[in-house]
C-alpha cells in the first residue's frame, strides 16, 4: 500500500491530549484502495480525534493537541507535526448539511469547491438520493435522508480518503447494515480508502474488509480479524496502567447528596438564575447605564446649543427649558431608550434559552417527570423581566440625571447645581422628592413592555424549528418582536398619560 498514490499509511504517530495525556502513540496502519476499514474503539478511546486529524480539523496549535508522525497519500508525503493532513473527507455524526441551502445546494456546493477530476453526480449516487426532492428544504428531510445527502456531498467533494464517524449511531442493526452496504459500495464505485469509526461494530463486521482496534492498554492500533469475538477480545483488554486509579466512591456521599425534598426551592432557584442572567450580570449593567447618560448628554448639549433660543435667549429662556428638558427626558426619552436596551439583548437570550430547551426535548423530559418546567422557566423569565425593567428604569433615570445635571454646567459652570435640579425635576417630583402621578405612567409603560416582550420572545422561540438556520432567526425576530411590543406600550401610554 505504501507505493500506491490512491492508499492511505500513516507511521509513527502519536497524539497527547491538551492536558499532557497520552492518546495514542507510535502508531502506524494503513489502508488500501477501495478498501473498507473498520475503527474500533470505546469512547474516549481517540476514534472521533483519529478522523478529524486526517481530515486537517484537529486543532494543533501551541496549548492544544500535539501530533507527531508521517502520513502518505495521494502522492503526498506530509509531516503531521507541522503540517495538517487534510486528506480525508468526514461524515460528520450529526451530517453537518447546510440548513440554508436545499438538497441540491448542499451538493452542488461540495461539487464547486472540490478537486478536480471528481466522480460527478454519477447514476449511482444518484439513485441514492431517489427519493429527495433536490429543492427540498434540508430541514424538511428525514434522518435517513439526511444521512445519504451528508454522504453523496462527502463523496463529491472529492478527497482523497473517505472517513465516516460513527454513522451507525442510533441506528437499528436493518438500517445499520443497510448503511454499511451503501457505504461499500461507495467505496468500490470512487475506489478510495475509507475508514469507519464505530462503537458499536457486531452488524458491520460483515462487510469489513479490515478491522482495527484502539488497544486500551497499549493506545496502538491493533489488526484483528472481522469476527465479533476477536474484536471483543481486542476491546476487553486490561486498563492502561498509567492510570490514575478510579476511587472508591462513599455510598453515604451520594446518599445525602440525592436525598429528597420539596419542590417549592426549585422555583426560586429558576428565578434566581434567569435574575442573574437577564437583569444582574456586569455587563447588563454597564450596557444600559452607559445608554441612559448618553441620552442624558444628548439633550442636555443639544437644547442648549442647537435649538432656535442661543445667544442671550439662552439664558432667558434657561429655566423653562430645563424644565422642558428634563420633562421629556425623564418621562419619555431615557424609560424609552432603557426599555429598549433592555428588552432587545434579553429577548435575544430568551429565544437562545428556550429555543435550546425545547429542541433539545428538556420541556418534554421535564414533563414525563412530572416537573412544571414550563411553568418554572416561563414565570422565571416573566418576573425577571418586569423587576428588572423596574429597576433598570430607577438606574437609568438617575445616571441619565446626572449626565444631564453634568453636561448642564459644563454650559452654565458658575451656576449652584440646586438650580439645576430644581428646574429640571419640577415636572417629575413633587417639593417633598417624591415621583408625581404622571411618573405612574412611566412605571406602568416599563414594566408591561418588558413583560409583553419577554412573552413574545418566549413565544418565537417555542415556533422554531431545531435546526442551525433557524436559530439565528429565531433570535433576530425575538428581538424584532420585543422592540415592535415596546415601541407600542411606551407610545400608547404616552398618548393616554397627556390625555
Amino acid at each position: 500500500m505504501t507505493d500506491d498514490p490512491h492508499a492511505l499509511t500513516v507511521t509513527d504517530l502519536t497524539i497527547v491530549r491538551p492536558d499532557g495525556g497520552l492518546l495514542m502513540g507510535d502508531v502506524s496502519f494503513g489502508v488500501g484502495p477501495a478498501e473498507l476499514v473498520l475503527l474500533v474503539g470505546a469512547s474516549g478511546s481517540g476514534k472521533s480525534t483519529l478522523l478529524l486529524l486526517l481530515g486537517g480539523l484537529l486543532d494543533t496549535e501551541p496549548g492544544e493537541w500535539t501530533v507527531s508522525g508521517r502520513l502518505a497519500c495521494g502522492g503526498r508525503d506530509i509531516d503531521l507535526s507541522d503540517e495538517p493532513s487534510d486528506v480525508g473527507g468526514v461524515v460528520f455524526q450529526n451530517y453537518a448539511l447546510f440548513d440554508d441551502l436545499d438538497a441540491r445546494e448542499n451538493l452542488r456546493i461540495a461539487m464547486d469547491h472540490a478537486p478536480p477530476g471528481g466522480p460527478g453526480l454519477t447514476e449511482e449516487l444518484a439513485a441514492i438520493l431517489a427519493d429527495i426532492d433536490p429543492r427540498q428544504p434540508v430541514s424538511a428531510c428525514s434522518g435517513g435522508q439526511r444521512q445519504r445527502l451528508a454522504i453523496v456531498r462527502t463523496v463529491l467533494a472529492n478527497q482523497p480518503v473517505l472517513l465516516f464517524d460513527e454513522p451507525n449511531s442510533g441506528l437499528d442493526i436493518v438500517s445499520s447494515r443497510r448503511l454499511i452496504e451503501l457505504i461499500r459500495r461507495l467505496c468500490r464505485i470512487v475506489g478510495k480508502p475509507t475508514l469507519i469509526a464505530v462503537h458499536h461494530f457486531s452488524e458491520l463486521l460483515p462487510l469489513a474488509d479490515r478491522v482495527l482496534v484502539i488497544d486500551p492498554h497499549a493506545r496502538r492500533l491493533i489488526e484483528v480479524p472481522p469476527d465479533a469475538a476477536a474484536v471483543e477480545a481486542g476491546l476487553g483488554a486490561a486498563p492502561p496502567k498509567d492510570d490514575a486509579p478510579i476511587p472508591a466512591n462513599d455510598p453515604e456521599h451520594w446518599t445525602h447528596s440525592v436525598d429528597g425534598g420539596t419542590a417549592a426551592p426549585w422555583f426560586a432557584r429558576y428565578l434566581a438564575g434567569y435574575f442573574w442572567l437577564l437583569c444582574a450580570t456586569p455587563m447588563m449593567i454597564l450596557y444600559v447605564a452607559a445608554g441612559a447618560c448618553i441620552i442624558g448628554f444628548v439633550t442636555v448639549w443639544f437644547g442648549f446649543n442647537y435649538y432656535s433660543f442661543g445667544g442671550l435667549l439662552r439664558s432667558m429662556l434657561h429655566d423653562e427649558t430645563l424644565v422642558g428638558l428634563g420633562a421629556v427626558q425623564s418621562r419619555v426619552a431615557i424609560p424609552l431608550i432603557a426599555n429598549l436596551l433592555f428588552v432587545a439583548r434579553n429577548c435575544a437570550v430568551i429565544a437562545a434559552d428556550v429555543g435550546n430547551r425545547a429542541a433539545s426535548s428538556q420541556f418534554q423530559a421535564m414533563a414525563n417527570l412530572n416537573i412544571p418546567g414550563r411553568r418554572y422557566v416561563f414565570s422565571a423569565i416573566l418576573i425577571s423581566m418586569t423587576a428588572g425593567s423596574l429597576l433598570y428604569l430607577v438606574l437609568s433615570l438617575l445616571l441619565g440625571g446626572w449626565a444631564a445635571q453634568e453636561t448642564w454646567h459644563v454650559h452654565f459652570p458658575d451656576q449652584y447645581r440646586g438650580l439645576f435640579r430644581v428646574q429640571y425635576f419640577r415636572l417629575v417630583l413633587d417639593s417633598h422628592g417624591w415621583p408625581l402621578p404622571a411618573m405612574g405612567w412611566v412605571v406602568v409603560k416599563t414594566t408591561l413592555s418588558a413583560f409583553l416582550a419577554g412573552g413574545a420572545a418566549i413565544l418565537v422561540a417555542l415556533g422554531a424549528k431545531p435546526d442551525n438556520l433557524t436559530v439565528s432567526r429565531t433570535v433576530a425576530n425575538a428581538i424584532v418582536a420585543g422592540v415592535i411590543v415596546t415601541m407600542i406600550v411606551h407610545a400608547a401610554a404616552s398618548v393616554i398619560a397627556t390625555r
